[in-house]
């Protein structure tokens, strides 16, 4: 599968999610997450359009308010999840120069 269609399609998630927790808990931080993987889908829809961004973002942004009810413990551990397959992603299927370089130095910064 095209790799920038599977980047869109992870940062579309990527955003529900963060606004998912940021929703909930009110928090700075979460809220610049959220920001910030809205910027990089936004990158990536310059590349590719799918029908399937729009139910992966509300699909992730439901997870998210679910997350987002539980214990810091467990937000920790699924924001971290999901952070380490991103930047294992990026790493294996592109260079990493210019704004992709930026995202992948976003997405680390987003580790609890």
């Amino acid at each position: 599968m095209d790799k920038y269609y599977l980047a869109l399609l992870g940062e579309a998630g990527a955003t529900g999610l963060a606004k998912g927790i940021y929703l909930v808990r009110k928090n700075e931080r979460f809220f610049r997450a959220y920001k910030n993987e809205l910027s990089h889908w936004e990158y990536f829809k310059q590349f590719k359009k799918s029908y399937l961004e729009k139910p992966t973002y509300y699909g992730l942004l439901i997870l998210g308010l679910v997350v987002g009810l539980m214990e810091m413990r467990v937000i920790k551990k699924v924001v971290n999840k999901v952070e380490s397959q991103a930047l294992d992603f990026y790493y294996k299927n592109f260079e990493i120069k210019g704004r992709i370089a930026e995202i992948v130095e976003d997405e680390k910064h987003h580790f609890l």
